[in-house]
């Protein structure tokens, strides 16, 4: 028996799925990256959360928190404080969100194009076996981080009287001493880099 030939319109959506099928993958990239933008745009750090960048997404977070406390703190305690630092303060809360934004469309079109090559993306929690949400986060410097700002943020709702005398006595001197202290670690931490670039075998 000669096989029934099959109608043009079966013969059309077939070839309609096969086009979907190929189209799927690039389709599901976009949203993906739609997606992160959008959480990026609504809550900062969201965006990155959502891409699997845990420690960049609580990063944004934290910092924002912390900057918008810090702003209401100094601009409600009645202290003497220099304008330009609370100018300082505003202006890094817009500066903070668009370099969210900016940050997690790069960093969804990295991870994109890793997967385009069939590269395992470590930073999206992505690996063989299972994946742990604190994986690359294992530093000591991401937990310290968390422990200060959760720390100041506190302070900076209880407003003890104690820490408007400390800042208006040491604060200058603390703030130099700190910023000497990033400054040496960073550099440390350069020179350590380049030295272990240097010892790798070509």
């Amino acid at each position: 028996m000669n096989p029934i030939p099959e109608s043009q319109s079966t013969v059309k959506k077939k070839k309609r799925h096969t086009v979907r099928m190929k189209r799927h993958p690039g389709l599901q990239r976009k949203k993906r990256k739609i997606y992160a933008l959008l959480l990026a745009a609504l809550i900062p750090g969201m965006g990155h959360l959502y891409l699997g960048m845990y420690r960049k997404g609580i990063t944004f977070i934290m910092m924002l928190l912390l900057d918008t406390s810090a702003l209401l703190y100094f601009s409600s305690i009645g202290m003497q404080i220099n304008v330009p630092l609370l100018v300082v303060l505003g202006l890094l809360i817009p500066v903070a969100y668009f370099y969210n934004v900016y940050d997690v469309l790069q960093a969804a079109e990295y991870i994109m194009s890793r997967r385009r090559r069939g590269e395992v993306v470590a930073a999206a929690g992505e690996g063989n076996g299972r994946s742990y949400l604190f994986r690359n986060e294992r530093g000591l410097t991401f937990g310290l981080m968390l422990v200060v700002s959760g720390t100041l943020l506190i302070l900076f709702h209880q407003k003890p009287p104690w820490l408007q005398v400390w800042i208006r006595d040491y604060g200058a001197e603390a703030s130099a001493i700190g910023l000497i202290v990033i400054g040496i670690w960073a550099g440390i931490r350069e020179i350590l880099r380049h030295r272990r670039g240097k010892e790798r075998p070509l």
